[in-house]
């Protein structure tokens, strides 16, 4: 049981320290942004796990730095890299999340109209 919770912690902080740099941080604001309620948090997390590794994977295609190929969507660790920036975009979008709807509260935009 204890590594199970082990690996769960370790892909938590890998997800979060991916997520961690301007690329990712600007997407996740901007998701937030959109964001209108918490129903909307696993849909929009995945939306922009895929706008991160779209910009990732064809940013050096646009430079002329490689040529146009898809990701590899048939290596494992592919897809374990998505799970992984997956969990990063939940944390970091809720969080932020979280704070919008404390800012809009304590604003009165939570407020509700009679």
């Amino acid at each position: 049981m204890q590594a199970y919770l082990d690996q769960a912690v370790q892909i938590l902080r890998e997800g979060f320290a991916q997520i961690n740099d301007p690329k990712g941080l600007i997407l996740a604001l901007a998701a937030t942004i959109f964001l209108r309620s918490w129903g909307q948090w696993i849909p929009v997390s995945l939306l922009t796990v895929a706008i991160y590794i779209a910009i990732e994977h064809f940013a050096p295609v646009l430079a002329g730095q490689q040529e146009l190929a898809l990701p590899p969507i048939m290596d494992p660790a592919f897809w374990t890299r998505v799970g992984v920036l997956f969990v990063g975009f939940l944390i970091v979008i809720g969080i932020f999340f979280f704070v919008k709807r404390l800012i809009t509260s304590a604003m009165g935009g939570g407020a509700k109209k009679k």
